[in-house]
Formats: C-alpha cells, structure tokens, sequence
C-alpha cells in the first residue's frame, strides 16, 4: 500500500521503480526561503552539514538499524545522501525547487524521493518513519506546533526525531538577534525597500518545542537548549574581515530573499543589522538541539 502526504501529495514507500521524480509540487508561502538558490546555499552550509550529521548520531544508534527516513529542509542533499547510503529509504523535502533539485542530482540512483514542499504544508504518514530530521529550518515557520505534531505522529513506536533551530533563547529573555533583524527591517529606511520581502525569521524557545514534544508523547532523550554552532560566533565585535565573512553568509542563506529586493544596498543592510546586533550583544543567534523518541 502507498503512503500519501496528503498535503503535498507526495507519494511514499511506492515500488515502482520512479525514485526522485517529482511528484504534484506546491509553491511555497515561505517566500524568504523558497527563493534560496542551491549553488550559492552549497557555498556556506558546511556547518550545517557537520551539526546535522552529529545531532543524528544521538539518535539512540538508529543510524545504525536502517528504516525509513524523512528530511524536513532537505537543503543540498548532503544528509539524505548519507543516510540513504546507510540503507535507509530516504523522503526529503524542501520550501525551495533549487534545493530540491540539487538533491535530486546529488542522491540519483540511490533510495531518495525529493519533494518541493513547505514544512507548514507538510502531511506526513502516521507512524511511517523509523527516523525524522530537521536541521536548522523550524525558526523559518510562519507557526512551528503543528508542523511539530505531525513530525511525532509520523513516527513509527521507538522512532526519533531529531531537531535543531535557531532563536531558542527563552521567551522571558526577550527577542534575540531575530528582533534585531525585525527592528532594523522595520524602520523607515528600510521599511519601504522591504515590503515585499519582510524578514521570515521567528523565535521558538526550546523549552516551549520540548513540551509541545512531550504533549504529543514523546520522550527526550537529548535535549540542549543552548548548543555551540559553528558559524554561531562569539560575541565580540568582529574584524573587517570577519564582518565581510558574515556579511557573506547572510546575503548568501538568511538574507537571500532580502538581497533580491534591496540590489545594491544589500550591503548596507547587512552591515547595519550586524553591528545593531553586536552592539545590542545580541549577535548570537541561540540554538537548540533536541532528539526525541515515541516510546515502543
């Protein structure tokens, strides 16, 4: 029997022999990500590679037991290449065709479907996977509970999920480096210029995921509210050359869409959210790691 993602109208678990066609894809609402290209993604997520490729490993050895395995972000394929090289029959997913196409490409001849669709669209099958993940795109949601609860239904008895998110600071805290951009994006200079690509970025503090994890009954096996990211900096103020490094990066993944709409003041952007940022001592964008399981 096929299972159905009922939102995306994504075909899983066939065997027919079609693996990596596109299936009925939907254009996503989350325009700051949808919009990012591969190639330039492939320039700066090695970090992202490396933390995703270490959370899975506190997966309880699933890694090891093979199943079925779904990605939430899929980004480059690098993840889903990997594990589906492990033996598992991978569905991946991104908001983003150039991301999905790249990999499709990167994962051709091996158990991986690709899919274009936005996590907040998602409908995955009930109790269909052995191991869900998804890296560094929950603080992209519009609304992160329901996307949450579907990634735990989906989980088979004694299946992991395993999350990783930016913006996790507790909310009595306040708003982290996210607000910064919100604050900056917000005032009359720039309000204008982005009306028609506001920043998408969004707090979820992690004690506030791990419950709703919890209500939808599953157990935490590792949970680390305050994990140490690569590109995660530390806080001082940066030199020039760091800040053209930075500057770099956010053009490249979290302003994609920003720089589309600003041309060549994009810089200028940039470089006034950062130095806002460090001098609000806010520069670090706090974030979270957690790996559940649905008990057996």
């Amino acid at each position: 029997m096929t299972a159905v993602s009922r939102e995306c109208g994504v075909p899983f678990g066939s065997r027919s022999g079609r693996r990596g066609l596109p299936g009925r894809e939907r254009t996503s609402s989350m325009t700051a990500v949808n919009a990012w290209l591969a190639e330039d993604y492939a320039q700066v997520n090695a970090p992202h590679i490396k933390t995703a490729l270490a959370a899975l490993e506190r997966a309880g050895g699933a890694l090891e037991k093979g199943g079925t395995f779904a990605e939430i972000g899929c980004g480059t394929g690098e993840v889903a290449r990997a594990v589906a090289e492990r033996g598992f029959e991978v569905w991946a997913s991104d908001a983003s065709p150039s991301m999905v196409a790249a990999t499709r490409q990167r994962c051709a001849g091996l158990s991986v479907r690709a899919e274009v669709c936005p996590a907040e669209q998602l409908e995955l099958p009930r109790g269909r996977f052995d191991l869900i993940h998804s890296s560094w795109v929950l603080h992209w949601l519009t609304g992160a509970e329901e996307p949450l609860r579907r990634m735990a239904r989906a989980l088979r008895p004694g299946g992991h999920l395993v999350l990783q998110w930016s913006g996790a600071q507790p909310r009595g805290d306040g708003a982290g480096m996210f607000g910064i951009v919100r604050e900056v994006s917000g005032s009359a200079k720039w309000k204008g210029l982005l009306a028609s690509a506001p920043p998408a970025m969004r707090d979820y503090p992690a004690e506030e995921v791990a419950e709703v994890l919890r209500d939808a009954g599953l157990e935490l096996v590792d949970y680390d509210p305050a994990i140490v990211h690569a590109l995660g900096g530390n806080g001082s103020l940066p030199s020039d050359a760091e800040l053209a490094e930075m500057r770099r990066r956010y053009k490249l993944m979290g302003f994609a869409t920003q720089a589309d709409a600003l041309g060549e003041r994009v810089d200028e952007f940039v470089d006034e959210v950062l130095l806002a940022a460090f001098a609000a001592g806010k520069a670090g964008l706090h974030h979270a790691r957690i790996v559940a399981r649905r008990p057996e």
